[in-house]
């Protein structure tokens, strides 16, 4: 199963992209077979690595069926194939790791997001 960071944006097309995400984040709600996490700057893709990429594909052409000239997708895969793991796995890993060494003045422990 992979794991998947994406970022679309249409180039000049303005200075909000949030029209733009909604545009690309339909093409995900209408599919049922990949889970999504939306982030403020890239949302997570779940599942099957060619359903993804297909998915990816789906959601970059529908920045230019809205009208964009230009376009620039960003991805970055996580294709573990020795065992399932989830976005929730992922996180939790470092949560505990953050748990374990909270108090003992690890290097580079700060703040936690909210």
């Amino acid at each position: 199963m992979a794991i998947v960071a994406v970022s679309i944006a249409p180039v000049g097309e303005g200075v909000s992209v949030s029209p733009w995400v909604a545009r690309a984040l339909e093409v995900l709600a209408g599919q049922d077979r990949v889970r999504y996490q939306v982030g403020p700057m890239f949302t997570t893709l779940e599942g099957d690595l060619d359903e993804i990429l297909r998915l990816i594909r789906a959601m970059h052409e529908a920045m230019f069926e809205g009208g964009a000239r230009r376009v620039s997708t960003v991805i970055k895969i996580d294709d573990r194939r020795d065992r399932a793991q989830t976005m929730e796995d992922k996180v939790a890993a470092v949560e505990r790791r953050l748990a374990a060494t909270q108090g003992e003045g690890a290097p580079g422990a700060g703040a936690r997001p909210s």
